[in-house]
Parts: structure tokens; sequence; C-alpha cells
């Protein structure tokens, strides 16, 4: 090798020293700054014709990065931006709901009034123990009216919160936008490097509200979608998101993925060129704080708003409603029931079960008092029973045409050609089988009917009633909607009865008036909290399963309080569980790209080492130059 090429050679490696020593420099100065990854400097062997000459030069500065890891980091980040948002509303919601056995408790609440009904039926004369029941009443209906209006405030609480994280998330898809509009015009390695730092700064952020996937092709053509397929960012051009906010969330407030009959906003993503993708209806976000938010709002405090209308609609249908049972009646070979419909309320239902014969199988058909023919027909499921046959009978034009309603509606159930439906008048309906055919038995008719005033209706009184229109008498009523959705939060004690504690003894006025005390309705109060069972609704009914749950109101609340306590836990753990799992990502990341200054340190010495052998050969071929110039 001549001298000529020796020093050629020494020359660039100095030069390739100097930048690699610069980039050290650097790679420590930003040893704290978030978002940095560390740099090295990618050299080659120069070559002329296929004969390397030993030089070294400069081909680019990449960074060290594990692609594979980073979208995992991403794909966790986003499953731990969904489990932290969920625990810390589900904590809340458990809050509200007291510690049990405490005194704020729920249960406690109840417990107080339960306890005040039956001292109530141990001392029937006393003023003290009636307005000592009026007041636990008043307090149980205070509480869950307050759990419900936080139920909403939280829901829109997060209508709002969703709307200044869209406008964020736009934020963050424009930067990318502008980092990859660089990348695209930029050259310089260097100058690249830190702009893909950048670019997947923002892309980790926008992890935390999406579960997401990245794509380059490396020619520019950059993409971001969902990992559902919704996509955020195409092609290098960014689209928008937007999202109509909804200013007044109530219970009755439910998400559509029809704009027009929705009552909460709707994420789509719009293309700048016009289209727009709805993300939330089409199910396209599945993770990050817009999934856990979303999840939320229409789901799980949407269940939990129904747990406390469930159990306020059963605590007052027991103390409110009486039981209107069939009377059995023969006509020739036929047999069946007699049932007075008088006492009917809009939302009472008429029961009937039967067999069809040959084969055995039974049947149960509940009917469905409505006043408003525009409400029908009725959605599914009006009833708790999932396995019922329903329908909806318009009583607003008399008893006429509603029992001519419930012999048309009979005859196309199964079997249901061979009942005989009559009117016997005075509002009594009698349904019969087919007598000597054997096609179908009636086995049971009846129906609870809802007593609308304090006294002259039997031993159920109407307790408590519906503070949202007015003092309405609570029926469950399908008219104008479900009654029941959103009743927790107007249920109240009856401000008649609030008038005239006494009326929670006196059940009889005519022909005589009930003695003061008279155990009778107090004790039949007791009985129906302790003992009344009812259905409650298949989707709420904390099983895990379709299956109906049966049990009284006090039993519902324990399982409604025990598993929302389980699922706040549930959800921190999980929450904690994910937290340490990317914690660990994190450090895994950082051992790989981000920058340990005794590495660096350690690395400065060896390039300082090579630049002093490089500057001793340039200083050797000198030495020579000199030597020969003197001969």
């Amino acid at each position: 090798m001549g001298l000529f090429a020796s020093l050629h050679n020494a020359v660039s490696g100095l030069t390739v020293n100097q930048s690699q020593m610069g980039l050290v420099s650097r790679n420590i100065a930003n040893a704290g700054t978030v978002g940095y990854s560390r740099r090295v400097l990618n050299v080659k062997e120069t070559s002329a014709l296929g004969i390397t000459a030993g030089a070294v030069r400069e081909v680019s500065v990449d960074r060290v990065l594990d692609e594979l890891l980073q979208k995992q980091l991403r794909t966790e980040a986003a499953g731990a931006a969904y489990t932290s948002v969920k625990a810390d509303y589900l904590q809340r919601v458990d809050s509200l709901f007291g510690q049990p056995g405490s005194a704020a408790g729920l249960n406690t609440i109840y417990g107080n009034f339960s306890t005040a009904i039956q001292q109530l039926a141990a001392d029937p004369a006393s003023p003290t123990t009636r307005q000592n029941a009026l007041a636990s009443a008043q307090s149980l209906a205070a509480t869950l009216n307050s759990l419900s209006e936080n139920i909403q405030l939280m829901r829109g609480e997060i209508e709002a919160k969703i709307a200044d994280e869209v406008q964020y998330v736009n934020g963050l898809l424009e930067g990318i936008e502008l980092t990859t509009k660089k990348l695209n015009e930029i050259q310089d390695s260097a100058t690249r490097q830190g702009l893909l730092d950048q670019r997947d700064k923002y892309i980790d952020e926008l992890s935390g509200y999406f579960d997401l996937r990245t794509f380059d092709s490396g020619t520019g053509n950059f993409n971001i979608y969902t990992t559902a397929g919704g996509p955020l960012f195409v092609e290098g051009r960014r689209l928008r998101l937007q999202f109509d906010e909804r200013f007044a969330v109530s219970a009755n407030a439910l998400y559509d993925p029809n704009p027009a009959l929705s009552g909460l906003g709707s994420l789509s993503i719009a293309d700048p060129i016009g289209g727009a993708i709805a993300l939330s209806s089409q199910g396209l976000v599945r993770s990050g704080s817009f999934g856990a938010l979303f999840d939320l709002r229409d789901k799980l405090l949407v269940e939990t708003q129904a747990h406390l209308d469930e159990f306020a609609a059963a605590l007052t249908t027991s103390l409110g409603d009486r039981t209107v049972a069939g009377t059995a009646a023969t006509v020739g070979l036929q047999q069946g029931f007699d049932l007075d419909l008088n006492a009917l309320q809009s939302g009472n239902v008429v029961t009937l079960e039967y067999t069809e014969q040959p084969a055995g199988t039974r049947h149960k058909v509940s009917l469905i008092a409505v006043n408003n023919p525009a409400a029908l027909p009725l959605p599914a499921a009006s009833t708790a029973d999932p396995n019922d046959i329903e329908f909806g009978i318009d009583f607003s034009g008399g008893m006429g045409p509603a029992i001519a309603a419930i012999g048309a509606a009979l005859a196309t159930v199964p079997g249901g050609a061979a009942f005989t439906v009559n009117n016997l008048g005075a509002g009594v309906v009698q349904i019969l089988d087919d007598g000597g055919a054997n096609t179908l038995d009636v086995n049971a008719l009846s129906a609870r009917a809802t007593v609308t005033a304090l006294t002259d209706q039997g031993l159920a009184l109407p307790f408590f009633v519906d503070g949202n229109s007015g003092s309405q008498i609570y029926t469950g009523s399908l008219d104008l909607g479900s009654q029941k959705r959103g009743f927790s939060n107007g249920i109240k004690v009856n401000p008649a009865l609030l008038a005239d504690p006494s009326r929670l003894v006196v059940y009889q006025t005519v022909p005589t008036t009930t003695a003061i005390g008279d155990p009778a309705r107090p004790s039949f109060l007791r009985d129906q909290i302790q003992s009344w069972e009812t259905d409650f609704t298949p989707a709420i009914s904390l099983t895990g399963s379709t299956s109906i749950y049966r049990g009284t109101s006090g039993q519902f609340l324990d399982r409604v309080i025990a598993t929302q306590s389980q699922a706040a836990s549930n959800a921190q753990a999980l929450a904690e569980g994910q937290e340490v799992v990317i914690s660990t990502l994190r450090e895994r990341f950082a051992e790989i790209s981000g920058v340990n200054t005794d590495q660096e340190m350690s690395d400065l010495i060896a390039i300082q080492n090579i630049y002093s052998a490089n500057a001793r050969i340039v200083s050797a071929v000198r030495d020579m130059f000199d030597a020969l110039l003197r001969i």
C-alpha cells in the first residue's frame, strides 16, 4: 500500500471518527429526552471496480430500534389506557354504593328501611314507628336518587371527555402529517432520524387512545389504522375525528347507530376530500381510552343504572301491586279461567300459562296493558322472562276492544287457534281450552294490578311513586317508553302518605274504617319486603348467563352490590397487571433503544483510541514524506 493510500485511509477514518464522536455526544446529551432513540453511524469500506480500497465512508445515521417490541409496546399501551380508565370509573361507582355494612352503604340504608317496617308491624299503633318507617323510606329514596344522578353525571362527564380527547387526537394526527411531509422532503440521514423520533412520539401517544397498527412502505405511503380496520392516517394524509357531543345526558339518553335516534354522540373519522366512517357504531374502536370511555358510557354505566332502576321498580311493585287470580271456569267440556281486568293499569301484565298437546309443551304468554296505541308493537323483551310470548294489548278503547285484542293475540301462539276467548261483560275475560279435542290445556291465568289509592284497594299501597313525572303512580308503563328506565332517579315516598302516616295502617274506610292498631297492612308490607320474589331482567340478572334471576328486592340488591364491588376489584387488578406489563416492555425498549451513558462513554473511549491510531498513521506518513523530500 502506497503512502497516498495510507494517508487517504487514515484521513477517512479520522473523518468517520469525528462523526462518531459527535453522534455519541448527541446521544449522551439526549439521554433524558423522552422519545429519543439511540443513534449509530453506519459506515462502509470504499471500493473501486470491485477492489476494496481500505478507506471508509459514512453511509447513514440510523436509530437503534426493535420494531417488533415497539409494536407490542403500543398494543399494550392501548390496553393499559383501557384498563386504567375503566378501573377509575368502576372504583368511583363502587364508592357511590358505599362500603357494605357502613352507615352510608346502600345495603345498610335498605336494611334500615326493612327494619323500620318490621318495627311498624310489631307496633302499628305507635306514631313513632310510622314516622320512622317514612323517614327510612325517604332516606332510601334519596340515596337511590343520588346514585342515579351521579351515574348520569359520570356519563355526561365521559361525553365531554370524549369531545376533549377528539380535539387532542386531531392535534396528534396533524403532527404526524407534518413530520411525514418533512420526511418525504428531507434526505439528510441525521435530520430524518430526528423526524422519525418525533413521529414515533406522536404515534406512541396516539396508542393510548386507540388500539392501532402502522404500515410504512418506505416510499412515503405511511398509514395508521385501528386494529379493527378504522383508518386514521392514510397515504401520508391525516383524517379528522368528529364527535357530535350531546350536552344533556340522562338515563333515557342511549346510544343508537342512527344519529337521528341517538341520545349520545357518535365518533366518526372524516376525510378532508369527503366521506366519513363511523368508528363507534361499527365497532372499529376496541381498546385505548376511547374504547374504555365508550364501553363505560354505553354499556357498563347503563347497566349500573338499570340495576338501580330494577331494584327501585321491584321494591315499589312488591308494596304497590296485588295479584288478581283467575277463577276456574267450565263451559261444557271446555275448561279455563275467568279474570277481572278492571284493576289493570298501563304496564300491568296478564299471565297465561298453558300446555300444548299432545307433546306436553308448556308455554307462557304475557299480555301487557297499554293505553297508548302508538307504543305498539312493544319492543322485544318487555318483560323479564326471555322465554315468554309477549303481546301489547291496547286498553285505551275500553274493555270490549281490549278483550278482542287478547283473543286475536292468542290465536297466533302455538296451538292458539284452539283457544276460546269470551267477553263476559263488566271487564271480565274468559279463556277456555278446546274441550274434548285435547289440543291444549289452560293451566293458569292471573294478573298483577297496581293499586292507585291508599285505601279501599286491599293491603297493598303505592308507598313509592315516580317523581320523574310529578307524583305519578309507578305501574311499569310502556306508553311513552319504559317508565322503569330512570325510575331510581325519581323514586320518592308518596306525598299523600307523608301527609297522612296513618295510612300505613289504615287500609279500609268503607264500610268501616280499619282500627288504628290493626297489624294487617304493616305485616303485609313486612312480608312483601322479606319474602316476595320476582323475575329480574336477564341482561342484568348478574348470573353470567341468559337465565332469569328470581329473588326478593333485598337479595337482588345484595347481588348488585357484590357484583359491582367485584367488577371494580377485577378492573383494578387488571389495570395494575397491565401496568406491570407495560413497565416491563418499556424497560426492555429502553435497554435496546434508550441511551446508556456508561455504554456511550465506553464507546467514546474506543472511538478516541481509534482516532489516535489514525492520527499516528497520518503523522507517520507525514514524517515519511518529509524524509523523502530531504533526500
